[in-house]
C-alpha cells in the first residue's frame, strides 16, 4: 500500500499585513494540511524457468557450453519479461491519463476514479472554413487555467495535445493555420512545418502552434481508442508533479526486489537440479489529483 497525501497549494497563500511595531502581531504560514488515503498498488509479475529443452535450442545454434546456454536463455527471458511488464505499465498510464481512472481487480480500493464521479471536461472544436483554430486553443488554455486555480495555473509549463484523424488534420492544415504559417514565418524558418523538409521519419509527427505541442497519434490504438478516431485531448504540463507514477517493492521473494526500482528482476536457482529461473515484479499506481484530472480537456470536431 501507499499513502497519498493531498495538500494545500502553497502558491495560493498570502501573508496578511501586520502593524510594524507590535511585537505580538504575527501572522502564520499554514503547514500543508494532508488528507491522507491509503491506496493499494497494482501488481504484475512474470516467471520463466530455464529447462533442458531451452538449452537444446541454444545448442542447435552452435553454442556448446552449458554456462553460455543458460546465460543466453536468461538474457532472452529477461528482455521478454521487461518488455511485457513495461507494456502493462504503459497501458495503465494510458488508462490513467486518457480515461482518468485506474481499474484493478486486486487492490483494496478497486476501481479508482480520478474525477470522483464527475464528468470529463469537453470541448467541441469548430473546423469550418471561417473558424479560427488559434482562438479556440486560447479558449482551451483558459478552461485549464480556471479549472486549475491560480496556484497550479502559475506552475504551468505549456500544453500538449494528442490528436487523431480529422482532429489532427484540422490542427495542422486548417486555413487559419496555413495562412499564419505562410504570412508570418519565412520558408526557411524551422517552425514553419508547411515548408520544412524532414530528414528523418519519426514514429509520431509533432509540431508547435503558439507554444502548444501537437502530436498526431493516428494509428496508435492504445491512445486513439481512448480519445476517439477523430478526437483529441489537451493535457496541461505542470511543474508540481501533478502526474505521478508511484512504485513499490516486490512481494514474492524474501529478500530480492526490495529496492526503489519500478521493475524488480532477479534470478533464483533450483537447489536440487541447478536450473535457474528469472523473475520480474512490479508494483505501481499512476495517480492524478482530481483538480488536475478535471483540467484535462477532451475534444471532438463539430458536425
Amino acid at each position: 500500500r501507499i499513502a497519498i497525501d493531498t495538500s494545500i497549494i502553497s502558491d495560493n497563500l498570502t501573508a496578511p499585513e501586520q502593524p510594524a511595531y507590535a511585537q505580538s502581531a504575527w501572522g502564520t504560514a499554514r503547514r500543508p494540511e494532508f488528507s491522507t488515503q491509503l491506496y493499494g498498488l497494482r501488481y504484475v509479475n512474470s516467471l520463466n524457468s530455464v529447462t533442458s529443452r531451452d538449452l537444446e535450442q541454444y545448442r542447435s545454434r552452435q553454442i556448446p557450453d552449458v554456462g553460455d546456454q543458460i546465460t543466453l536463455a536468461l538474457a532472452d527471458f529477461s528482455a521478454a519479461q521487461y518488455s511485457q511488464i513495461q507494456n502493462s505499465i504503459e497501458l495503465a498510464l494510458c488508462e490513467a491519463l486518457l480515461e482518468l481512472k485506474q481499474d484493478s481487480d486486486y487492490t483494496d480500493q478497486g476501481n479508482l476514479d480520478f474525477l470522483a464521479g464527475g464528468a470529463k471536461t469537453q470541448f467541441t472544436l469548430d473546423a469550418s472554413d471561417t473558424a479560427n483554430i488559434f482562438e479556440q486553443l486560447t479558449q482551451i488554455n483558459r478552461i485549464q487555467s480556471v479549472t486549475l486555480g491560480e496556484g497550479l495555473a502559475k506552475q504551468r509549463r505549456g500544453m500538449v495535445i494528442l490528436a487523431a484523424g480529422k482532429a489532427a488534420s484540422a490542427l495542422r492544415y486548417h486555413s487559419s493555420i496555413s495562412q499564419f504559417m505562410t504570412y508570418t514565418l519565412s520558408v526557411n524558418n524551422p517552425d514553419n512545418f508547411f515548408t520544412k523538409v524532414q530528414t528523418d521519419n519519426p514514429g509520431l509527427e509533432s509540431w508547435q502552434l503558439n507554444g502548444v505541442t501537437v502530436i498526431d497519434v493516428t494509428g496508435i490504438p492504445s491512445i486513439a481508442s481512448r480519445i476517439g478516431a477523430d478526437g483529441f485531448v489537451a493535457i496541461p504540463l505542470l511543474d508540481n508533479n501533478a502526474f505521478t507514477l508511484h512504485s513499490g517493492v516486490g512481494t514474492r521473494h524474501a529478500t530480492q526486489g526490495k529496492g526503489a526500482d519500478l521493475v524488480h528482476q532477479y534470478v533464483v536457482v533450483d537447489q536440487q537440479f541447478g536450473f535457474p529461473s528469472i523473475c520480474s515484479e512490479s508494483s505501481f499506481l499512476p495517480f492524478i489529483p482530481q483538480v488536475v484530472a478535471q483540467s484535462i480537456v477532451f475534444g471532438s470536431l463539430s458536425a
